[in-house]
């Protein structure tokens, strides 16, 4: 279409030019059109009427083009500004309603705790009273230990996830031992039955650590999206959380040996409402809030390594106070 090649042309021309080739269209058209309104009126086309022809566009069209070429600056700079505080109202949106999904979240765990963590207890005491009853029986009380061992595992695990979900721990500090802690607790019951193996590989002291839990939520994103993407292949399937302790700052890694991500959808991922799972599996802002909490929060980075045969996370966490080295 011209009209679209006249308006791609204008838009990558610079406004001397603009100005120049408004005028000089201007001036051309001017001449003639005076020159024709002087034999329609039936007036004496005179120097003077030339002249107007001329000067007027020279003095009028540069100063009426510049003031539009201000104008729509200023209109691009509105409408760049206004696109960039939407953006970021959206992105408020997004996270007052996670913080508000978490908060809900939180106080159905907390019910759920007290509900439960009154028969466990009663467990617990009945046991104690059978061991006492039983002493001497090496058998039962085998079977007891056992018993016991799990009544404080499901103690310890609806406490990990109240922890996770507490909307008052987002911004506590943590050491990284109990982090790790919780999300193996977290993420066990959900691999456990699927032959999915989680190892976990630090080159240093996790207790030295101190850390913003928001990091779980990141970590516990990424593992969960890792260990949907293993359920559809066969073979082995292993995920990968590896820290490593830099001179300026933690580096960790979450990757899987599943299929990777296709080329077409790297730019995509970390973009709001943007999801390759069922509409009933995902909401697409799981990455998008993660990528969020480590750019706003911990002023790094999260980056997905370009790799088609396996997903590698990287997320590099500079040293400052919400990521601590203790000495």
């Amino acid at each position: 279409m011209i009209i679209d090649k006249v308006i791609a042309y204008i838009s990558s021309s610079s406004p001397t030019r603009l100005v120049f080739l408004a005028t000089f269209s201007v001036l051309m058209g001017s001449i003639p059109l005076v020159y024709l309104a002087s034999l329609i009126g039936g007036v004496e086309y005179t120097k003077f009427l030339l002249a107007i022809s001329i000067f007027l566009p020279l003095i009028l069209t540069p100063s009426l083009i510049s003031l539009l070429i201000r104008l729509t600056t200023s209109l691009q700079h509105f409408k760049k500004h206004l696109d960039e505080e939407v953006e970021q109202n959206k992105a408020k949106d997004i996270m007052m309603f996670e913080q508000a999904r978490f908060a809900f979240m939180g106080e159905t765990l907390a019910n759920i705790s007290h509900q439960w963590k009154q028969p466990l207890n009663t467990i617990n005491l009945s046991i104690v009273n059978l061991k006492l009853e039983s002493s001497g029986n090496e058998n039962h009380e085998k079977y007891f230990d056992i018993i016991e061992d799990n009544v404080n595992y499901l103690g310890s695990t609806i406490d990990d996830f109240m922890s996770f979900f507490d909307k008052r721990s987002s911004s506590e500090m943590k050491s990284l031992c109990s982090i790790i802690h919780e999300l193996q607790s977290i993420i066990n019951t959900h691999i456990k039955n699927k032959n999915i193996d989680l190892e976990v590989k630090l080159n240093f002291e996790c207790s030295d650590i101190k850390i913003a839990s928001s990091i779980s939520q990141v970590l516990l994103n990424l593992l969960n999206n890792a260990k949907d993407a293993l359920l559809s292949i066969d073979g082995e399937k292993k995920i990968i959380l590896s820290f490593e302790k830099e001179k300026d700052g933690l580096m960790i890694v979450v990757s899987d040996n599943g299929f990777g991500i296709k080329e077409e959808i790297r730019e995509k991922i970390f973009s709001p409402y943007f999801t390759t799972k069922k509409r009933t599996q995902g909401t697409g802002i799981g990455l998008y809030m993660s990528k969020q909490i480590i750019n706003k929060l911990f002023d790094a980075e999260i980056v997905l390594l370009n790799d088609t045969i396996e997903t590698t996370f990287k997320i590099k966490i500079p040293y400052s106070e919400q990521c601590v080295v203790e000495v």
